[in-house]
Parts: C-alpha cells; sequence; structure tokens
C-alpha cells in the first residue's frame, strides 16, 4: 500500500490566519436561535439563523390521518420559518424521514407540493422509528433568510 505524503508549506499558518481573518467572525458568534425565549423543552433550538440562512430542527406532528399530519407539519415549519425571518417560499433544502415510506410517499408529495412548489433540494430518508410514536414523517428544512429579516 503507498504512503501518502503531505507537504505543508512554511507560509500555510500564516495563511491559515490570513483566511481566519477573512471569514470574519466564527459562525457560533452570529447565530439567533428562534423562538425567543427557548422551548419548554429545552433540548433544541427550533431554528437556528446563521447570516442569510435559516436550519430548522426536525419538525413533526402526531395527527394519526397522514395526510393531515403532513400538512400540520409543513404549517408549523411555515410559521417557524416566519419567526425566523424567511417563509415556505424560500425553503432550499429539505431532508425527510420516513417511517413504512413506501405507503405514505404519494400523499407526501402531494402534501410538500402544496406547499413548497418551488422544488427545493430533497433527501428522502426510510427509517424504523421516530421520537415520537405514530409520527409517520420528520422534516428538516434549510432556508434562505429575507432579504430584510
Amino acid at each position: 500500500m503507498p504512503r501518502l505524503r503531505f507537504v505543508i508549506s512554511r507560509a500555510a499558518p500564516a495563511m491559515l490566519a490570513l483566511g481566519c481573518l477573512a471569514l470574519g467572525p466564527t459562525p457560533a458568534a452570529a447565530q439567533e436561535r428562534f423562538p425567543d425565549p427557548p422551548p419548554e423543552h429545552g433540548l433544541y433550538s427550533d431554528a437556528v439563523r446563521v447570516g442569510d440562512l435559516v436550519f430548522l430542527a426536525g419538525v413533526v406532528n402526531r395527527d394519526p390521518d397522514p395526510a393531515t399530519q403532513f400538512r400540520n407539519t409543513f404549517r408549523r415549519i411555515g410559521e417557524v420559518l416566519e419567526d425566523a425571518g424567511s417563509s415556505l417560499a424560500r425553503v432550499i433544502d429539505i431532508t425527510t424521514y420516513h417511517i413504512d415510506m413506501h405507503a405514505h410517499i404519494d400523499t407526501f408529495i402531494e402534501v410538500k407540493d402544496e406547499f413548497l412548489p418551488e422544488l427545493p433540494s430533497w433527501t428522502a430518508v426510510g427509517v424504523t422509528e421516530l421520537y415520537s410514536p405514530g409520527v409517520l414523517i420528520e422534516v428538516k428544512v434549510i432556508a434562505a433568510a429575507d432579504e430584510e429579516g
């Protein structure tokens, strides 16, 4: 097996330092968390805004009817995005976690298209279990922040 060799120039530390200066403050320093005050559960923020992006934690709903559960999930996503200075119209990426994906995927796509007609990038993952019993899907979103937000 060939050996890998890494060569670091003497200028590398200076270039790294300059690169850090060019990037400005670390993202952690520029984070805004939503809602404010934090949720009662205290486990995570519903959304974190960093610069021009809003990152949502996974959103779920427990309604027993799949279509209603999916609609309520997207309604909640819209509420959290508005609170964080964005909207459903500004969603650029979604990740969905599905229990029994093939049983409900057509219904999910129909509902998703009602709320996200602009077709953001989308990754769908089939899972065997989610945090809350009765939940069929969890949706995680990244959206652009509104310019004035």
